[in-house]
């Protein structure tokens, strides 16, 4: 919805503990934050306030409840889905923008500011295509814009050109969207390793920890072969049951079948997991959810990688809702190891 509309009361619906429908009798609703959004306690109509996301929740005399979500925009809206592109020398990026319209047919212009510094990054100011350039340097700006030819909305983010150690250096920016919603970033890592049966796999970690410990996400992506060159990779789905099974051939680390993710947030307690996932998928169901895409570069000492990845994941505490789908954006350089003794021969 838009900020100042109005909308009627969702739809409640109550089964019984035999899958019959029931009457959930008065319902009581409730929204948080009431700072995006208000909603009147006894019909259920919700008013957009301002820019940002909330939960709806409807209770019934019993105890039960609901939720649904609720996204307001301002009438013309641009938000950028990676607000910081790490890339080495020579990458290529096309900034990812969302852009919502309270008028859907109306025209807009989208275009980007030239690039402030040239011999790091430069950009195609109609597309957004970023090329890095030999040059390394800490965060560069960028800026986007989008106008219907009377309102003009801009947001900036940063482009960050450079090269890890073999051994250290990596970084990574992504963002989650859906009820749980991020733009974060923080050191990544990646290696080849040998499963168990002493072939080699690949994870990249991309992890966050505050310095006090008390927060901690970590975002993991598991490939079922090594990577030794510049590739694109399919992300498939996984169930959670599966990705638990620790021993013989369906271990989802130690002998992965195909690739896939995983986005967790550890602490604090309750956390959250969401597993790269469409639909509901059995034991050994593909089903691609985005991709990964890798570039491989030989340097002094070892190898390092760079890339993108875009999935969509499931939360595992709201596997059967809606509620629980999360769409991840991100940008990494990572040095690129080997590791023999993660998993049992």
């Amino acid at each position: 919805m838009f900020v100042g509309d109005l909308l009627p009361p969702r739809v409640d619906t109550l089964w019984d503990a035999n899958g019959n429908l029931a009457n959930p009798g008065p319902i009581t609703w409730t929204i948080n934050p009431t700072s995006v959004a208000t909603i009147n306690a006894t019909t259920g109509e919700i008013h957009g306030v301002s820019k940002g996301a909330a939960i709806i929740t409807a209770h019934d005399a019993a105890g039960d409840s609901g939720r649904a979500l609720v996204i307001v925009s301002r009438p013309l809206d641009l938000t950028l889905l990676m607000d910081t592109v790490f890339l080495m020398p020579g990458d290529t990026f096309t900034i990812p923008l969302a852009i919502q319209k309270k008028d859907a047919l109306a025209s807009d212009t989208v275009w980007f500011d030239p690039s402030p510094s040239p011999a790091v990054y430069a950009i195609d100011t109609a597309t957004g295509l970023v090329t890095a350039q030999p040059t390394t340097a800490a965060p560069i700006r960028y800026v986007a814009h989008v106008s219907n030819g009377t309102t003009p909305v801009a947001d900036t983010g940063a482009v960050w050109v450079t090269v890890p150690s073999a051994t250290g250096g990596g970084q990574f920016f992504m963002t989650v969207v859906g009820t749980a919603i991020r733009h974060e970033g923080g050191a990544a890592y990646a290696m080849n390793y040998s499963r168990t049966d002493r072939k080699h796999a690949f994870r990249l970690t991309d992890s966050l920890i505050s310095a006090d410990s008390t927060f901690y996400e970590r975002l993991m992506i598991t490939l079922p072969d090594s990577v030794i060159t510049t590739q694109t990779v399919a992300i498939d789905s996984m169930n959670p049951q599966e990705a638990s099974v620790s021993l013989g051939t369906l271990n989802a680390i130690c002998n992965p079948l195909r690739p896939w993710g995983l986005w967790s947030s550890v602490l604090p307690i309750p956390g959250i997991r969401a597993y790269s996932n469409l639909v509901y998928p059995p034991f050994g169901t593909t089903d691609s959810t985005g991709y990964l895409s890798l570039r491989y570069q030989p340097v002094s000492g070892g190898a390092v990688i760079g890339g993108r990845f875009v999935f969509t994941a499931r939360r595992t505490d709201l596997y059967y809702d809606s509620l629980g789908i999360e769409t991840i954006h991100g940008t990494f350089v990572a040095p690129l190891v080997q590791n023999d003794n993660l998993c049992p021969s």
